[in-house]
C-alpha cells in the first residue's frame, strides 16, 4: 500500500490495528508518504519516520512494535517523512551529472552547433531560431 494523500484526523483510518491482526489482512508492505504517526494517523502502524539511510521497519501487529523488517509475522513499514524532497534532489544530481558529461563539452567544440541551438536570446535578441517568441517578448501574447 502507497499512502500518499493528505489526511484530516477528523477522517476515519484505513484500517485498525485489530484489523491488521486479522488472518485476512493482506497488506503485507506500507510506504506511508505522509508520515502521520499514530495513534493520529491514518495507518495506524506509521509509530515513526523512518530515514533514506535505514528507510524500512517493520512493524509486528500483534505486540503492536516496532520488529525487524522482512519478517513473515510483520508488516513492512517506509515511512520517510522527506521522501518528497529526495526527488527533486535525485533529478538534480541526474541532471547535472548529465549536463557535466553532454553539454559541458560542447563549450570547448568549436564545430559543435549544439549550444548555438540551444541560445534563446543573444545581445538583448532573440536568435533567429526564436523569433516566433517575439509576441511574449513584446506583451502582445500572454
Amino acid at each position: 500500500m502507497i499512502n500518499g494523500i493528505f489526511w484530516d484526523n477528523r477522517a476515519p483510518a484505513f484500517f485498525s490495528k485489530a484489523d491488521m491482526r486479522r488472518a485476512d489482512f493482506r497488506i503485507r508492505v506500507i510506504a506511508d508518504i505522509t508520515c502521520d504517526l499514530a495513534p493520529i494517523s491514518s495507518i495506524p502502524s506509521t509509530l515513526k519516520a523512518s530515514s533514506i539511510a535505514d528507510p524500512v521497519f517493520g512493524y509486528d501487529p500483534f505486540s503492536e512494535t516496532e520488529c525487524a523488517p522482512y519478517q513473515q509475522h510483520c508488516i513492512d513499514m517506509m515511512t520517510i517523512d522527506n521522501l518528497p524532497n529526495e526527488l527533486p534532489r535525485d533529478a538534480s544530481t541526474a541532471f547535472g551529472s548529465m549536463f557535466i558529461h553532454r553539454i559541458l563539452p560542447e563549450f570547448f567544440n568549436d564545430e559543435s552547433h549544439v549550444l548555438e541551438r540551444a541560445t534563446i536570446a543573444e545581445e538583448g535578441h532573440l536568435t533567429a531560431r526564436y523569433t516566433y517568441l517575439q509576441g511574449y517578448v513584446e506583451g502582445n501574447i500572454s
